[in-house]
């Protein structure tokens, strides 16, 4: 009997007990899908979550909107939705917020479209992808009207192009500290290898103005995230896209953004191709390590079994594990919370619900 009640509650639907759904579909119009989620700290403590509003169907075009649910008890209760982003019958989603930890403004960008993935054509008309910016100076209870910042980052040739999915960061050492990097994906239609690429974007004057990397990670990566190393250099980690690889692709930077090196594939960091989510919580402090957090539905097959992870040698190695949800999961998004615990939000029961949970570092087990 006891082999057979290990497979039973290997089985079971686990869901941690301070899991609560974030933001829920209803299957039909005006709320019938909520994705890709983003979350972020702002310098006070309060969370701030992000989401497609997707409101007629599931699709990733149509008549999407920019929403936001606020906390200020570490998720533990959730303000109404609020609509911060509408343009019309468009799409305007893919939020990716970045934090200011000077002067507390939170930034957020945003892609906008109107056709298919497949017509959309290189550049800057009404075919194209462009990307939006907006700030909030007060916790995300208002917004300014998003700005086109398309030209300052986009190059010509480009056709798709949009932000993260993720959360920028702000540089904490080295040469370019202050800088506010933001990771990024594009098509590149011309050349030799026309296919998707993973850059980052940057600004030097607390994001006034932006610029594009000048080199790229390897073809066919996309969806990215970045943290900065003990060292200073910027670590890029990468969705695969359309390749048959089924492992994180990591590449570093030396110059805050500006360039990056090889691609490689870290074999600890399994995926199925989709969106992953990396997080400094804490620095190198003489004999204690840094730490960071990575987490993705850690399988080769499909979106399932959400794992997160920690190193403590700057993404070398990933010694410490926790399955979130086992089973269906997909997009997922890392916030470090005042406390030092990590706030997860995350896609699941069938793209119906975003789901928020929060983990303490030290339930984290070692691997076996």
């Amino acid at each position: 009997m006891k082999p057979l009640l290990c497979l039973l509650l290997l089985a079971a639907p686990l869901v941690r007990a301070d899991d609560s759904v974030l933001f829920a579909g209803t299957g039909k119009a005006p709320r019938h899908t909520y994705r890709i989620p983003a979350i972020v700290t702002a310098t006070k403590g309060t969370l701030i979550a992000f989401a497609e509003l997707r409101k007629n169907n599931a699709a990733d075009l149509g008549d999407i909107d920019t929403v936001i649910k606020r906390s200020t008890d570490g998720g533990k209760t959730w303000s109404e939705e609020i609509v911060i982003q509408d343009m019309g019958d468009d799409t305007i989603g893919n939020a990716c917020p970045l934090v200011d930890p000077k002067t507390g403004r939170i930034f957020v960008f945003t892609a906008w479209a109107r056709l298919p993935e497949s017509k959309v054509k290189p550049g800057f008309g009404e075919d194209s992808r462009r990307v939006f910016l907006a700030h909030s100076d007060d916790d995300g209870l208002t917004w300014s009207k998003p700005e086109d910042i398309t030209r300052q980052i986009k190059r010509e040739t480009w056709s798709w192009f949009v932000p993260g999915p993720a959360s920028g960061i702000v540089i904490q050492h080295g040469k370019h500290k202050g800088r506010m990097v933001m990771g990024a994906n594009h098509r590149e239609t011309a050349g030799d290898e026309p296919g998707y690429y993973a850059h980052a974007f940057y600004s030097d004057d607390s994001g006034k103005t932006w610029k594009s990397s000048r080199s790229y990670a390897a073809r066919h990566t996309n969806e990215c995230e970045i943290v900065e190393l003990s060292n200073g250099d910027l670590m890029l980690n990468m969705r695969n896209h359309g390749s048959p690889k089924r492992e994180r692709a990591i590449a570093i930077s030396k110059d805050g953004g500006e360039t990056w090196g090889e691609t490689t594939w870290d074999a600890a960091l399994p995926e199925p191709q989709c969106m992953g989510s990396i997080k400094r919580r804490s620095w190198p402090d003489g004999n204690k390590p840094g730490a960071i957090f990575f987490i993705n539905p850690a399988s080769q097959r499909g979106r399932e079994n959400l794992t997160l992870r920690a190193s403590f040698d700057d993404g070398k190695t990933w010694p410490r594990s926790l399955l979130i949800k086992p089973g269906d999961a997909a997009y997922s998004h890392l916030a470090i919370l005042k406390d030092g615990n990590v706030a997860i939000a995350y896609e699941t029961d069938g793209y119906r619900t975003i789901r928020f949970t929060t983990v303490t570092p030290d339930s984290l087990k070692p691997n076996p």
